[in-house]
């Protein structure tokens, strides 16, 4: 009877043991696992800190694009008022050069100031001429009014009629 007691103290010890073994592989495993898994957190709290940064750095740039975007509205607004501000101050009455049309070359605006009291008008007129260059029609102008004391003659620009 004394042997059946040993043998089953034995065996307990034995399944102890085992179970022992077994305990102790698997919480090292699961150890193992949580640093693992410790990590992996450390890592996703690093991107979740990095991608904070990066939103706040793209929220400041979104920020410095919409202030842009309004300068830049403001800026054509500005132009588009100041093109029909120019538009209203281009004459729409233009004296001619020429009694008969010229073939070919673009129309050049040429503003001419009176400035004595000796030409035949006061102020400021405008003339529309057909020539081949700026150059051109700056000289015919000065053909036809020739004094440099009496009249001052403006550059030659282009003249782009508006369409009715």
């Amino acid at each position: 009877m004394n042997s059946i007691w040993v043998l089953g103290a034995v065996a307990s010890l034995v399944i102890g043991l085992l179970g022992e073994r077994i305990l102790g592989a698997r919480a090292r495993r699961q150890t193992e696992k949580l640093t693992a898994m410790k990590e992996r957190l450390d890592v996703y709290a690093n991107y979740a800190k990095l991608a904070s940064l990066r939103r706040a750095e793209t929220e400041e740039t979104l920020a410095g694009l919409h202030r842009e975007a309004a300068e830049m509205e403001g800026d054509i607004q500005s132009l588009q008022s100041a093109v029909t501000d120019d538009a209203a101050l281009t004459p729409m009455e233009f004296y001619c050069v020429d009694r008969v049309a010229r073939p070919g070359g673009p129309l050049w605006y040429v503003a001419v100031e009176a400035l004595d009291a000796s030409a035949p008008w006061t102020g400021i007129r405008t003339y529309a001429v057909a020539a081949e260059s700026a150059e051109d029609a700056r000289k015919r102008i000065t053909e036809r009014h020739p004094s440099p004391t009496s009249f001052a003659i403006s550059p030659a620009v282009p003249l782009v009629l508006p369409e009715r």
